[in-house]
């Protein structure tokens, strides 16, 4: 093989260990600029990495790190095991509330003398082959399958309800008219946190705000936005909606700082005077292109995130937030696969406001 090539796979070795290579790595094109090579080399590092389980490549997709589908297994103190086993499903996607909610999954049930099976969801994963497999563990006593922005196909409902026993979709992104009767869905209550945000910034006499949608399309954008806009109704506020396309797995901090920067004119020329942003991520990019274009937070415009991150409190000015409980709804889940909680055909968690400097009073 040739020096360029085991520079380049050296290179994207390296760069796959990083946790933000799982939304987006260089591209081919970028590849050859770098290390000023053809394009030979550089595709054939990238096939060769893909083999061997380091990365894939999908065409609309491009390059991305994989941590691999196969589980791994937490299991129990010696003295609390014997409850059977349980099967989590975890988006493996580059966001701290999908970390706490894994972390409190396999914690919890180590509590509760389970043997947890832990399965990477990728954005190329076959849920149904998964899901076979995860029919072929002995002793199963309940399956958690974490959602994306991603709706779940009709063929994955069936084979959660054929499993014989609870099986719990967490954090979803979607409603479902029809679920197995072994189903729980549980999500956040999009549409009073999307109310919350409103009267946020109602109490502090804002009267003209935006809403920053920079996410994919679901039932909990769909539904907040239908909150907010219901909340500005009855208090008299122009809510102005700022949305742009996204897809399911891109990095929606780089979606929101598009938005922000393709809506600077809007913002001005309706004299906006509080944004409303879905996820942490966006808000905080957001942030930066307000800066960058000399519109100063929160002097000119407040920023509410929907969506709290400890990283928010050490903005200047800390960003306010929306918070919900996702130690208790993954918890709930576990009690659900325990026993300790009945079958939930949907529940819902509203979320507080976690107010920190970003929303003066006007």
């Amino acid at each position: 093989m040739s020096r360029k090539y085991d520079e380049i796979k050296a290179f994207l070795k390296a760069e796959a260990l990083k946790p933000e290579s799982r939304l987006r790595m260089p591209t081919i094109a970028e590849l050859m600029r770098r290390f000023h090579a053809s394009q030979s080399p550089v595709s054939r590092a990238v096939h060769d990495l893909e083999k061997e389980g380091v990365l894939y490549c999908r065409r609309g997709t491009g390059i991305v790190s994989r941590s691999g589908a196969a589980p791994f297994t937490v299991r129990p103190p010696a003295e609390e095991a014997g409850r059977g086993n349980v099967a989590f499903l975890c988006v493996d996607y580059f966001a701290s509330t999908i970390w706490q909610m894994e972390h409190t999954l396999n914690a919890y049930a180590r509590q509760l003398g389970f043997t947890a099976r832990n399965y990477r969801l990728q954005r190329d994963s076959d849920r149904s082959g998964l899901l076979r497999d995860v029919a072929r563990t002995e002793n199963l006593r309940g399956v958690v399958l974490m959602s994306s922005a991603d709706h779940l196909e009709d063929g994955v409902l069936e084979q959660l309800g054929a499993f014989p026993c609870p099986a719990v979709i967490l954090d979803s992104y979607f409603t479902y008219d029809e679920l197995p009767d072994n189903v729980s869905l549980l999500l956040p209550d999009a549409r009073a946190n999307g109310q919350s945000c409103i009267r946020c910034f109602r109490d502090k006499g804002h009267r003209r705000i935006g809403f920053i949608r920079a996410v994919p399309d679901g039932t909990i954008p769909q539904q907040m936005i239908a909150g907010a806009q219901e909340a500005a109704a009855e208090s008299g506020i122009e809510l102005t909606l700022l949305s742009g396309a996204i897809k399911s797995w891109e990095s929606s901090r780089e979606a929101s700082r598009k938005v922000t920067l393709d809506s600077l004119g809007e913002i001005r020329e309706r004299e906006l005077t509080g944004l409303i942003y879905i996820g942490s991520a966006g808000a905080f990019a957001g942030r930066r292109v307000l800066w960058e274009h000399g519109i100063r937070v929160p002097e000119e415009v407040g920023i509410l995130a929907h969506g709290d991150d400890p990283i928010l409190q050490d903005c200047t000015p800390a960003l306010s937030s929306t918070r919900t409980d996702f130690t208790a709804m993954s918890r709930d889940a576990l009690d659900i696969l325990a026993g300790n909680l009945p079958r939930q055909r949907e529940r819902r968690y509203p979320a507080v406001i976690v107010d920190r400097e970003s929303i003066p009073h006007k």
